[in-house]
């Protein structure tokens, strides 16, 4: 129906990126790099996705104990953002960083790249003529508008472009349930020396709550308890709670995730408040303005990477990175026996140092749509890899690979690309970890 209707054209670029996480930033830095006029589209006021606007506190696995395996714009931009906290080294197993330095400096590297970014837009439609995207409306301040492009990538989490465009997509498991997300908290006014202290002592939180479990004065039934990352002069982000049932793609449902988020918020507060050192006379600041979703649609594409991949530590011909995040599937319910089984799975898949897996380019190429790309966590895989590659790392390694490979398709179709030009791009200009090219 929006075929006949005569929008103004908002911006026409060669490349267009739908979503401004982890996944969006390294595709519009890619396709940029490679000459090519690229814009950005996100629905938010600032870049980065979970790793910001949803206060997710640490950057996970930019290694696999022995090799970095992310490549240079993840590698450079989490680096840039430690010398700004004042931390020498970066720990690439694990690093806490601060989603406010990190907002400027993805501004920063798009702006000098060229990439023309558009905050507070988003994709309501796309216009698809002949298996090929010809553009995204997008809603504005003004009303519905349209992005004219010559390839696509949909690096939105949710895979909103390719649904929109009409490629098949799965969600969840059989039953249609997706791990449950979290709202995380900010806290204020932290002793974190006290903190520290007591970690040293073994009096950690999550062993804290715990206790409080086995006796039943927990204030929630949460056996999945992730825990916080302390930074600055006495700030912490918490990676706390899980709002079980949540369907995201439902408007009530997500609706109700951000009040339901709220309340857990206060009462994981209270909890530290009156438990755990450090704590006593902390704030708690602000939930986060982004709901930390972690699972919804994952397309259909030219191969579906999959849980014996990851076992297999799979090697591809067309492989444009590798990763080692181990399967981390949350809880889709307060059942506590299947939220117990999520850090036990977690510990039981955990690579050994040097091990990872290869992620195939036919990966990010969905089904039915000749010049759409999709990275980041809605790429085509089934829930177990999903549940590793979800992560900030594994989102910029594929949306490194789909930007460059939106500037390198001849006449929009990403299916000629060239991927032995891809790989040597990516390994010789971003230092992506590809061993077996």
């Amino acid at each position: 129906m929006f075929e006949s209707l005569d929008l103004p054209v908002l911006f026409e670029a060669e490349v267009v990126v739908a979503g401004g996480g982890p996944a969006g930033i390294a595709a519009a830095l890619a396709a940029a790099r490679l000459g090519k006029r690229v814009v950005l589209l996100e629905q938010t006021g600032s870049l980065g996705g979970m790793g910001t606007n949803a206060l997710v506190p640490a950057v996970i696995y930019q290694s696999d104990g022995v090799n970095w395996v992310v490549g240079d714009f993840c590698r450079s931009i989490i680096e840039e953002c430690c010398r700004e906290m004042g931390i020498d080294e970066v720990n690439p197993g694990w690093q806490e960083v601060d989603a406010e330095i990190l907002k400027r400096i993805y501004d920063d590297r798009l702006l000098k790249a060229g990439v023309k970014l558009f905050y507070m837009i988003r994709v309501a439609d796309v216009v698809v003529r002949s298996g090929k995207l010809e553009s995204l409306l997008v809603a504005t301040p003004h009303g519905l508008r349209k992005v004219k492009g010559e390839v696509f990538v949909d690096a939105t989490g949710d895979a909103a472009v390719a649904a929109f465009a009409g490629v098949p997509f799965d969600c969840g498991d059989a039953e249609g349930r997706t791990m449950s997300p979290t709202l995380c908290p900010q806290f204020s006014n932290i002793d974190i020396p006290a903190y520290d202290a007591a970690l040293r002592e073994g009096k950690r939180d999550r062993a804290i709550w715990h206790e409080l479990l086995e006796r039943g004065e927990a204030p929630v039934s949460e056996h999945h308890f992730v825990g916080v990352c302390t930074y600055g002069n006495g700030t912490a982000s918490g990676n706390l709670g899980h709002i079980y049932g949540a369907n995201t793609l439902d408007e009530t449902e997500l609706t109700n995730a951000y009040i339901e988020g709220r309340k857990l918020a206060k009462i994981y507060h209270d909890f530290y408040r009156r438990h755990v050192p450090g704590f006593e006379h902390s704030d708690l600041v602000q939930t986060a303005p982004l709901l930390g979703v972690r699972e919804s649609r994952r397309i259909r594409g030219e191969y579906q990477l999959n849980g014996d991949d990851y076992r297999s530590r799979a090697v591809f011909a067309d492989e444009i990175g590798r990763f080692s995040y181990p399967i981390d599937i949350h809880s889709s319910s307060t059942d506590p026996e299947e939220q117990k089984r999520v850090e036990r799975v977690l510990c039981e898949t955990r690579c050994k140092p040097g091990e990872s897996y290869g992620i195939p380019y036919r990966s990010l190429i969905p089904l039915g749509v000749e010049n759409l790309l999709v990275a980041g966590r809605c790429v085509s895989c089934d829930r177990e890899i999903q549940s590793s590659l979800r992560v900030i790392p594994g989102c910029f390694i594929t949306g490194q690979a789909a930007g460059a490979a939106a500037a390198m398709a001849a006449a929009g179709n990403v299916r000629s690309v060239d991927t032995a030009a891809l790989q040597k791009w990516l390994k010789d200009d971003l230092h992506v970890y590809l061993p077996n090219i």
